[in-house]
C-alpha cells in the first residue's frame, strides 16, 4: 500500500511506544487512525496529540488479552466505520528475566493471551473486512525472540514464535487475495515494554538494563515499519541487532543457542 491517505487504520497498543508513533506518523500522512490500548489515559494522550496537529483519530480502551473486549470492539467499530483497510497488531507485553520453572501460571496465561491470542482474535475479527477492500494490509508484531529462543525468556519467545508462525502460514493462505501480510521483528526498541512488564526481580534494574541495549527509538521503528508496509515487505526487521540476530539464526540454525549461551554467561560474569 503506497498511500495511506484516507485509509482506515486500526493500531493496537497505541498508548505508547511503537504503536503511538505509528499512529502519529500515519495520521500525519492523512490516514484515519483508530487506536486501542488497555491504558485509558495513555491512549487518550495519543489521541489528543494527533488531534492537536489536525489528524483524524479515535481512541478505544481495549484489552488485547480479552477475547470478549476484542469482539465487542469489532462489532462497535464495523457498525460505526463499516470497513478497515489496515490492521496493525502491535500490542504486546513482556516478562522480566525468569527461569521457566519459576514462572507463575497466571503470568504465563496472561502473556499468551495478550501476545498470541490478541493477535489471533484481532485478525479473526477484522480479516473478513480486510478481504473486502481493493487493497489491504495486515501487520503482526513478533520479535527477534520470534527468530531465536533465549533462556529466561521462554514465555515471551513462545508467544513471539507463535505470532511468526501464525503470520507466515496465514500469508500463504492469503497469497492470492488483496491482503498483504507482514511480520515485524523488532530488536531492542526504546519503549516502556520492559518497564511495564511483569517482573520477578528488580524491575527498575531490568528496565534500565533493557534501555542500555535498546538501540532504536520507537519513532524510528515506526518509520521502518511504515516503509516496509509501503514496499509490501513480508518480513520487517528493525534495528542492526535484529538484522544481526536474523543472520546468526540463518548461519547457525542449531548452534546459535551455544553462541547466545556464551553471551549470557559472559554478561553475568561481569
Amino acid at each position: 500500500m503506497k498511500n495511506f491517505r484516507d485509509k482506515k487504520i486500526i493500531i493496537t497498543g497505541a498508548g505508547s511506544g511503537m504503536g503511538r508513533h505509528l499512529a502519529y506518523q500515519l495520521a500525519a500522512e492523512g490516514a484515519e487512525v483508530f487506536i486501542t490500548d488497555i491504558n485509558a489515559q495513555t491512549v487518550k494522550e495519543t489521541e489528543q496529540e494527533i488531534i492537536s496537529k489536525g489528524g483524524k483519530v479515535k481512541s478505544y480502551v481495549v484489552d488485547s488479552g480479552s477475547e470478549q473486549q476484542i469482539y465487542a470492539f469489532k462489532e462497535k467499530f464495523l457498525i460505526e466505520e463499516k470497513q478497515v483497510d489496515v490492521l496493525f497488531n502491535n500490542a504486546g507485553m513482556a516478562l522480566g528475566e525468569i527461569e521457566f520453572t519459576e514462572v507463575k501460571d497466571e503470568h504465563l496465561k496472561k502473556i499468551i493471551d495478550v501476545n498470541m491470542w490478541g493477535v489471533i482474535h484481532f485478525t479473526r475479527a477484522f480479516l473478513p473486512s480486510l478481504l473486502l477492500r481493493p487493497e489491504a494490509n495486515l501487520i503482526n508484531t513478533s520479535s527477534v525472540f520470534g527468530i531465536i529462543g533465549v533462556r529466561t525468556q521462554v514465555p515471551y519467545c513462545t508467544t513471539k514464535f507463535a505470532v511468526r508462525g501464525f503470520t507466515e502460514a496465514l500469508r500463504m493462505e492469503l497469497s492470492d487475495t488483496n491482503v498483504t501480510v507482514s511480520c515485524v521483528h523488532p530488536g531492542g526498541i526504546k519503549t516502556n515494554i520492559a518497564r511495564n512488564g511483569i517482573h520477578y526481580k528488580d524491575a527498575e534494574k531490568s528496565a534500565t538494563q533493557f534501555d542500555e541495549v535498546a538501540a532504536t527509538t520507537a519513532e524510528d521503528a515506526a518509520r521502518i515499519i511504515i516503509n516496509g508496509v509501503k514496499n509490501n515487505r513480508e518480513k520487517i526487521l528493525i534495528g542492526a541487532d535484529a538484522w544481526l540476530i536474523d543472520r546468526i539464526a540463518r548461519w547457525f540454525p542449531v548452534k546459535y543457542s551455544h553462541i547466545f549461551k556464551w553471551i549470557h554467561q559472559k554478561k553475568f560474569k561481569k
